[in-house]
């Protein structure tokens, strides 16, 4: 009987310029480690927008302090957000929380752009991307593994197997981490799948204008009829 198990690093690349899908949901807490990913010390980021779909947003998968913030509710809104992305200074950080990506967006991005989607949602298109965190396996329903098992045979390899699939799994259950997949500097034309480990803090602390902005959302909350 095989009883060999599949053997995966710890993933350690650097994605500062690139497009980077976590695909949750997250729960619990647990994330993956974006910032440590995405920050790059002699490039630091001259301006980071968020992008979402609500009024107020802590985006805690990265709780920065944010120079510009988009509450995106139609295509219209794209022409602003273009606009900013086009002219503001870079290196540039766009982070999108749970908000639909016009295929238009992505021949408008270049190295100079790090450009994040966190979606509680399952992503259909992932072709854009340059890497793909998804959520610590000890949280994956079999709905979610089985997306995670599409996604890696569209992505990584077709002759992925659910065999190989399962043995992943199964060892990164064990130790309480996640899977990501990421073709950024990597030698294979379907890239490599590694192992993370999820955080629950990262990024910088909330500022007295998110503080502010967090306490009349509160207030508005508690005072609806």
């Amino acid at each position: 009987m095989d009883t060999s198990t599949i053997q995966i690093d710890g993933f350690s690349t650097n994605l500062h310029g690139c497009r980077i899908l976590c695909q949750g949901p997250f729960t619990n807490g647990k994330y993956a480690p974006i910032m440590e990913s995405i920050q790059k010390m002699r490039e630091p980021f001259k301006k980071k927008i968020l992008l979402t779909r609500t009024a107020f947003s802590l985006c805690q998968i990265a709780p920065l302090q944010y120079d510009a913030t988009f509450q995106v509710k139609d295509t219209a809104d794209w022409t602003l957000i273009l606009t900013y992305i086009t002219y503001a200074p870079k290196p540039l950080l766009v982070m999108a929380e749970d908000v639909p990506i016009p295929d238009g967006l992505w021949p408008k991005l270049n190295k100079s752009t790090t450009f994040v989607n966190i979606s509680s949602s399952h992503v259909l298109n992932v072709r854009p991307y340059d890497a793909i965190f998804f959520a610590s396996i000890e949280e994956l329903t079999i709905s979610y593994a089985e997306y995670v098992f599409k996604v890696l045979q569209s992505v990584y390899k077709a002759s992925y197997t659910q065999k190989e699939h399962k043995e992943v799994l199964h060892e990164l259950r064990v130790a309480g981490a996640g899977i990501c997949w990421s073709r950024h500097e990597e030698s294979g034309a379907g890239g490599s799948i590694y192992w993370y480990d999820p955080v629950s803090n990262q990024g910088d602390s909330l500022s007295n204008k998110q503080m502010s902005e967090l306490f009349i959302w509160l207030s508005s909350q508690f005072n609806r009829d």
